[in-house]
């Protein structure tokens, strides 16, 4: 019998993506709950919030996404409960797992952590997916650490103060998560534009 609990962030946050993306995309891969989830923390910290509240933390994976093993342990709960379940490459939330998020959404102390998840997979409705998953996949963070051979953290405080610095250079309100959530994967794929045609 497995000892190991799913903590509490990892049960809740998997289960709110896999709701939102499904609903956006009709579908989702596994590797798109942790990277929503990494930009899902950047979001957290840039609302105040304090990066050890997050209770969980990312590395680089070999697929060159954010991965976080407690989150993964959430997932793999949620798949062997009957919560997602995979349809050739996808993975669609169930009516259970649906169900679930519905009866956790309720509580406040998920509320800070409700917005930050939502203002992340809104994104997807606001600019094209595509557009949004590049941006994301270079993100300064995650790009530097594609570069270094080997198990790395993601320093997700470094990727938060760069994107704090853009969102205060162009006025953008801090109580609105959505509208610094798309100014980040905007000027992310305008900034990857202009490197590129200096090339």
């Amino acid at each position: 019998m497995d000892s190991v609990q799913v903590k509490p962030e990892t049960f809740y946050d998997s289960l709110s993506l896999a709701h939102k993306l499904d609903d956006i995309l009709d579908g989702f891969k596994l590797e798109e709950l942790h990277l929503f989830s990494y930009f899902s923390c950047i979001l957290f910290l840039y609302n105040g919030n304090s990066i050890t509240d997050w209770k969980y933390r990312f590395i680089m994976g070999e697929n060159g996404y954010p991965f976080s093993d407690e989150l993964n342990f959430a997932i793999k709960r949620h798949i062997q409960n009957g919560l997602f379940d995979k349809r050739g490459c996808f993975y669609l939330i169930t009516s259970r797992g649906t169900d679930e998020f519905n009866k956790f959404k309720k509580l406040a102390t998920l509320s800070t952590r409700e917005d930050c998840l939502n203002a992340a997979c809104t994104t997807n409705i606001l600019v094209p997916y595509s557009q949004t998953i590049r941006a994301l996949l270079n993100d300064p963070e995650i790009d530097k650490n594609k570069r270094i051979k080997g198990e790395r953290w993601l320093n997700t405080p470094d990727a938060y103060q760069k994107f704090h610095e853009i969102s205060k250079a162009v006025g953008v309100p801090s109580d609105d998560l959505i509208i610094p959530a798309v100014t980040w994967v905007n000027y992310i794929n305008e900034n990857e534009k202009l490197v590129k045609s200096r090339e």
